[in-house]
């Protein structure tokens, strides 16, 4: 029930209730409102596992995902968002990330959908819902928008009028994430298809800011707020028959049966996470491939569409990824020296060494105890600079200090 009914329904308090018919009459009505509300959303979803969340109903849907994410800390995610509206001339190294930027930070979020699984793929069975579809606020009057896939959006059901009208303020939406426990914590274990715009926007929302200039402090950001992520194009990157084509074809490929709308966020997020499991299920991807992909990001970094990178990662078991683990400073430059050497190693390996010394940083700060009662999101604010890595002095009394970059 929104604002506007709780106000209509105060503004007649001299109307007394002079018996109990009267009362159960009007409570009936709003109940049935409530009813009606809830079927007219599963309609705009066709999934009854389905929650579509807006401004009037967020802060009890943050209150179910609190109680759903102790035993399900599987999340699989998908956004949908207005398209591409600018593109790059010239094809440096860093391309890719350069456009998602630009893109990123001069367009909003339409629609986040996260569904919860546990580490068997069962979903929820205490909860009505399972998966949940937040819907942004969105002007197609005043933002910015390919036409194209606004126009996709809208055929698949996407109510424009109601995003502006009911749309989830961004700011709004990153604060009541930063607390709730699904990040800045690394039991929880976020699942995407080709992630790399879908976490690129809830950074942008984490943070309250554009994103970092370079790719390096992205990812390092991105690791600092989703300590544990996936990118099921990363794990099928060299399957020939599982790696062709978009989301919709690796499910039908799959034989997962498509849950509510296409290109809704909602639906995607459901279709994600099962193929996740399925794929760890069937024996697609094992416990290797998923611990050496863990946080690579298919098109950034190591995880480029880079031929030569691929094969060498398959090649030597994916061992570059190992180096995030150096236990000394001397070992990293030792194993680089090493990997110089080999002519038979791709260049583009050498971005995961310069990052070592900055990710060893990162780490520490996710280092707490109990993520549930003490998120350490307090020196998340105004004092992060884009150019600085923030480490806490203190965990216990969680002291910001800025190290230079």
């Amino acid at each position: 029930m929104d604002s506007s009914d709780n106000e209509s329904f105060e503004e007649t308090p001299d109307k007394t209730l002079t018996n109990s018919t009267d009362a159960e009459s009007i409570s009936s009505s709003y109940h049935h409102k409530d009813s009606m509300e809830e079927i007219e959303e599963e309609s705009s979803t066709n999934c009854s596992y389905i929650k579509e969340v807006y401004d009037y109903n967020i802060d009890e849907v943050f209150k179910e995902i609190g109680a759903i994410k102790k035993k399900y800390k599987y999340i699989g995610m998908d956004t949908e968002f207005p398209g591409c509206v600018y593109g790059l001339k010239n094809l440096t190294k860093d391309f890719y990330y350069k456009t998602l930027k630009i893109n990123v930070n001069s367009t909003k979020l339409i629609q986040l959908g996260i569904t919860f699984t546990n580490e068997n793929g069962e979903f929820p069975e205490k909860y009505k819902y399972h998966t949940f579809q937040f819907n942004f606020k969105f002007d197609s009057d005043k933002d910015k928008y390919s036409e194209e896939s606004l126009n996709l959006l809208k055929s698949n059901g996407i109510n424009f009028e109601k995003l502006k009208k009911n749309g989830i303020s961004e700011k709004d939406f990153g604060e009541k994430l930063k607390t709730s426990g699904l990040v800045l914590n690394p039991s929880i274990k976020w699942v995407s298809y080709q992630g790399s715009y879908d976490f690129a926007y809830l950074l942008k929302l984490l943070i309250n800011d554009n994103l970092p200039e370079s790719e390096d402090e992205f990812m390092n950001l991105l690791k600092l707020y989703f300590p544990t992520f996936f990118d099921i194009r990363m794990l099928v990157r060299d399957d020939k028959n599982l790696f062709h084509g978009g989301l919709s074809k690796l499910i039908s490929k799959m034989d997962i049966e498509r849950k509510g709308i296409n290109h809704q966020a909602g639906s995607d997020s459901i279709a994600t996470i099962e193929a996740f499991h399925k794929l760890k299920d069937n024996g697609n991807v094992d416990s290797n491939k998923i611990k050496s992909f863990k946080n690579v990001l298919y098109g950034l970094g190591i995880g480029e569409d880079n031929e030569n990178t691929i094969k060498y990662i398959n090649k030597n078991n994916m061992p570059n990824l190992e180096l995030n683990r150096a236990k000394s400073d001397n070992y990293s430059k030792n194993a680089y020296n090493h990997m110089a050497m080999n002519h038979s190693i791709n260049p583009m390996l050498y971005l995961q060494q310069q990052q070592i010394q900055r990710q060893k940083q990162l780490n520490n700060i996710i280092f707490y105890k109990k993520i549930n009662n003490c998120v350490p999101y307090v020196f998340i604010n105004s004092c992060q600079m884009m150019g600085n890595n923030i480490l806490l002095n203190n965990i216990n009394n969680m002291k910001p200090v800025q190290i230079k970059a």
